[in-house]
Formats: structure tokens, C-alpha cells, sequence
């Protein structure tokens, strides 16, 4: 079994600071690539992205201003991002989060709608946080295109929710939420999604499986989402992993490349 993880944040710190621990329990558990989120409008955490794929084979990056950072945003950052997208498989994570307004809601807005401009401009896929911001995110997609390949990334909205982004084109990428039983709307929407429009990723280290919960997560356990998944769907879990694993390679960005059995140490000792 083959699973690509489409997104998890290795560099923040419950990750990086055990990395070659993170990374040898994915191979382990099946997981062959992982998709690494550089969160702007700082560059550092994408210039370390950016390092991190170099040295280990397996590992995508996407890049974005996530809208807890969109009161931060800095066109230095989009010009960054735009310079290196031929080393990044989508922009994101990148999109409305109207539960915690950490940026004011029209400052999302308007960061949301300048950086699906500028991944538009960059033939970039875009990778979309919504929370609570469903129907404002699809407004203004009316206007501001996206690119084939662009996903949702960690779901939590319902059914019918899940088709409108359906309709739009979008993957659907399930977290770990869809394995917590009182998240009854997620799960149902997962059961919703065509087979070739589903991924699965663990949003690590947050939001840890049900059996895992109070443990920070980590992308090993994206075997138990997607085996969760199989069984809300009434699907064969091999088979569902092999259709997910060929899903995935819209972040693959023409690689073939898993990660190896031998992680490779940074010679300068950072993660």
C-alpha cells in the first residue's frame, strides 16, 4: 500500500525537532510522499521547505498566506512564491478561516482573492483552508479562476457543500476529522465524493485520528483516515489507496520520486 499524505506540516515544531522519527514511521506505515504546506508572509519556512525537498525525495512543497496571516500580507512573498513555482506543486494552503478571525474578514478576502490571482498568473493548482467561509469562498471564485488540480484540503463542511465544490472541479482532501464520530456531516460528505476526486492527508501535527487523539499527529497516521474512509465507503482499502495514491499525483509535479529508506541527514543539522 502506497500513501501520499497531501498535507502536513513537518517544519512547525512537534514535527521538526524529531524529524527522522516523523519521516521513518511514514515509510513504515505505507506513506511514500508527503506534501509540505510553507505558510508565509515570512520566507524563511519556505526557503526551508524548499531545502527539505531538495534533500529528501518524496517531499512536495506548496507556498501561501494562510488567512490567519492575511492581515501580515506582503507582495515580497507573493513575488517569492511566484519565482520558485516550478519547485512548488500548488499555492496554498490559502483561503477564508471565518471561525478564528485571527485577519479581519475583509482582509481575508482580499488576500484570498490577490493570491488566486497570482496562482493564476503562475499556472499554479491552489490548495483552499475554508472554515465557516463556504459560501463566501465560492463567490468569489466566480470571478478569480483556478487552476485543474486545485483542492480543498482538510474538509469540514456537509454533503451538500462537499457537491458544490465538486461542481467547481475541486479534490476533496479528508483529515483525521472524518474519524471522529460526532462529526457526523464530515463523514457523510466523504461518502459523497467520486472516487477520482478524493484525497487524504492528516493536516499533522493537529486534528490526530480518533484512536490517536491527544497525541500530536503525525503523517504515519494517515493509514487510519484512509482506512477509515474505506470503511465509511464500503470500498477495499488497497484499492481505495491505489486510487488515492493516483489522485495524488497532481502535487507530484512530473516526479516519481518516494521517500527513501535511508533518510538522509541535513549536513548543516537543521530539519
Amino acid at each position: 500500500m502506497n500513501i501520499h499524505d497531501t498535507h502536513a506540516h513537518l517544519l512547525f515544531p512537534q514535527l521538526a525537532s524529531r524529524l527522522d522519527e516523523v519521516l521513518e514511521n511514514a515509510r513504515r506505515a505505507g506513506v511514500r510522499r508527503i506534501t509540505v504546506p510553507a505558510l508565509g508572509p515570512e520566507p524563511t519556512e519556505l526557503h526551508r521547505a524548499l531545502e527539505l525537498a531538495a534533500r529528501i525525495p518524496g517531499i512536495t512543497v506548496i507556498a501561501g498566506i494562510h488567512p490567519h496571516q492575511a492581515a501580515q500580507a506582503d507582495a515580497a512573498f507573493f513575488d517569492l512564491v511566484a519565482a520558485n513555482r516550478e519547485k512548488l506543486a500548488a499555492w496554498g494552503e490559502i483561503g477564508l478561516d471565518f471561525h478564528y478571525d485571527f485577519s479581519p474578514r475583509g482582509v481575508q478576502v482580499e488576500v484570498f482573492a490577490q493570491q488566486l490571482d497570482a496562482a493564476w498568473q503562475s499556472n499554479l493548482p491552489v490548495v483552499l483552508h475554508i472554515r465557516e467561509a463556504h459560501e463566501e469562498a465560492l463567490e468569489l471564485l466566480q470571478s478569480h479562476p483556478v487552476r485543474e488540480g486545485s483542492v480543498v484540503h482538510c474538509f469540514t463542511g456537509d454533503a451538500a457543500v462537499v457537491r458544490r465544490w465538486l461542481d467547481r472541479g475541486f479534490f476533496i482532501s479528508f483529515s483525521g476529522i472524518v474519524t471522529f464520530p460526532r462529526a457526523a456531516e464530515v463523514r457523510q460528505a466523504a461518502r459523497q465524493v467520486p472516487r477520482p476526486r478524493l484525497l487524504v492527508e492528516t493536516d499533522a501535527p493537529y486534528l490526530a485520528p480518533q484512536r490517536h487523539r491527544g497525541r500530536t499527529c503525525e503523517p504515519a497516521f494517515v493509514r487510519e483516515t484512509l482506512f477509515e474512509l474505506a470503511a465509511l465507503r464500503q470500498e477495499d482499502p488497497e484499492a481505495l489507496a491505489a486510487a488515492l495514491w493516483e489522485n495524488a499525483q497532481t502535487f507530484l509535479a512530473g516526479s516519481d520520486a518516494c521517500l527513501p529508506e535511508v533518510i538522509p541527514h541535513d549536513p548543516h543539522g537543521h530539519p
